[in-house]
């Protein structure tokens, strides 16, 4: 069974930080799993309590704790009273075995037993004293180090809340891909044109040479397209967990690229449609220089 998995991007502030992808274990909790995967695309829509969208999205990390765990979910109240599951309210506890000895792990918060709603925490630690009370149903697979960390270092107050608020702006599901197919598909394309675009031989020979010359490469080319057709078969498959790794890697470095050459462009729009008529302000605005050049004395 391959285990679904789902992001998060995340901004401090107006600061964006980056992506938490996890991997969810619907083998051994698939009800929790599906909760929180739900959740994460959103497509359940409103939610008949709280005519909220059940989505993850704009949601804040609402309590930090120093080398402890990072806690949020809470999408309807945004203080840690509120959410909800795609089950209503609550759902009970869906298997409490596993326990929580590892940095990353994504487990459900609750009120006590049987109290699972949308609020989720990552841990930062061993939590051997909560074994037993929270479902594990998920762990962090990529940016721990680089986004987790970073958002467990953001100053909270006396109550764990963060003085800068902690945003999920994206997020949803990754899905693999059947590698292979397209290329497949681009390859035969144009072989077939360039056949198309082949001219035909001019032999001098007589009219039954040429006749059976035809039949041959006919025979050549249906035997080819079979070959081709059968390779494309031996070559559809699923991709490894190595390049499914490498996939999302490549998608990430150009995901941040176009961010930043979009960030560009606004910047360059700003400063090409501002028009100040050559007059410059200093120091807090009281003062005007005017640009003689501009401003001439008649």
């Amino acid at each position: 069974m391959v285990r679904p998995r789902v992001f998060f991007d995340f901004a401090i502030g107006t600061e964006l930080v980056g992506r938490v992808i996890f991997e969810l274990f619907n083998d051994d909790v698939p009800k929790t799993a599906e909760n929180f995967r739900a959740l994460c695309t959103g497509e359940k829509g409103l939610s008949a309590l709280s005519q909220c969208p059940l989505y993850y999205k704009n949601s804040i990390i609402h309590r930090s704790i120093s080398d402890f765990m990072i806690q949020g979910g809470d999408f309807t109240k945004r203080n840690g009273t509120g959410g909800e599951s795609i089950y209503g309210a609550n759902f009970p506890d869906e298997d409490l075995s596993r326990p929580l000895d590892a940095e990353g792990l994504l487990c459900m918060a609750n009120r006590g037993p049987d109290t699972n709603g949308s609020q989720f925490f990552i841990t930062l630690r061993e939590c051997p004293h909560l074994d037993g009370k929270h479902v594990v149903f998920g762990r962090v697979i990529k940016g721990y180090e680089e986004v987790v960390k970073k958002l467990a270092n953001v100053p909270v107050d006396e109550k764990y809340r963060p003085q800068l608020p902690i945003v999920v702006v994206k997020c949803g599901e990754l899905e693999l891909r059947r590698a292979g197919r397209s290329s497949d598909v681009e390859l035969k394309q144009s072989e077939k044109s360039s056949k198309r675009r082949k001219p035909r031989s001019h032999s001098s020979g007589s009219e039954r040479d040429r006749r059976s010359h035809r039949k041959k490469s006919k025979r050549r080319k249906s035997g080819s397209i079979v070959g081709d057709d059968r390779q494309n078969e031996a070559d559809i498959r699923k991709e490894t967990e190595e390049e499914y790794d490498a996939r999302l890697e490549r998608e990430e470095r150009q995901r941040i690229e176009a961010e930043k050459r979009r960030e560009l462009e606004r910047l360059s729009r700003e400063v090409t449609s501002r028009k100040d008529g050559g007059v410059r302000f200093k120091g807090r605005g009281r003062m005007q220089f005017i640009d003689p050049e501009l401003h001439r004395r008649q």
